[in-house]
């Protein structure tokens, strides 16, 4: 039997674009993706948003549309999730949400691309000067304030993964402030942003979705 891995969207499943990049990296498992809010309708996670929170989070929903959720909320149902899929033998967990997404309890371990990012950039750059996109004008405060906690000075932009002209106005911020390092910093990210990106800032850029990918192939047991 292959070893199973978890991933959790804080919207809703399917989403093909995070079971190719984990399948891709994780060849030798069972890709499990399931949504915080699989279970409900658009009227019910309409109740769940509060205009003007902290810390709002982009949701994707099945329909194609996105919402903006607080983190409590999200978090709340990303528990619930985990639980259920530890129950279903994954041998780890991704929560597919590069922001400061507070620790999940589960019986299994489980990767927080919030945590993973900022310890591999340090890594990555001499110096602190770094270039962080994120996926709304909302999250932007909280991003930079998180950011600047983990020790870095970043120049903050947003670009919406469901937007793909603000792409290129977050690439312009970044070439002209020419920092170290490119973080895109929404696992909605995918490969074809991180190539766009470095094409006109003409940066290094580093993907939460492409990163959390591959440390979670390489956490997964041979086959």
């Amino acid at each position: 039997m292959l070893p199973r891995l978890g991933v959790i969207t804080i919207g809703q499943s399917p989403r093909p674009d995070l079971h190719a990049v984990f399948a891709r990296e994780a060849p030798h498992a069972e890709v499990l993706v399931r949504g915080a809010l699989d279970d409900l309708d658009v009227a019910a996670i309409t109740e769940l948003a509060t205009p003007g929170c902290d810390y709002p989070l982009l949701v994707r929903l099945r329909n194609g549309a996105s919402s903006e959720l607080p983190m409590a909320r999200v978090h709340q149902r990303v528990v619930v999730v985990a639980e259920s899929l530890a129950v279903e033998g994954v041998y780890a967990i991704v929560v597919a949400c590069a922001g400061a997404f507070p620790e999940v309890p589960c019986a299994v371990p489980v990767l927080l691309p919030g945590l993973i990012l900022p310890a591999a950039v340090r890594a990555m750059v001499r110096s602190r000067r770094i270039g962080v996109v994120s996926p709304i004008a909302g999250q932007l405060a909280a991003a930079e304030a998180k950011w600047r906690s983990d020790g870095f000075d970043p120049v903050m932009a947003c670009a919406s993964p469901v937007a793909e002209h603000e792409i290129d106005a977050a690439a312009e911020t970044m070439r002209l402030a020419a920092p170290e390092l490119v973080i895109l910093d929404c696992m909605g990210h995918g490969d074809e942003y991180t190539q766009r990106v470095a094409d006109r800032c003409r940066r290094p850029v580093v993907s939460a979705q492409s990163l959390t990918a591959r440390l979670a192939g390489a956490l997964l047991p041979p086959r």
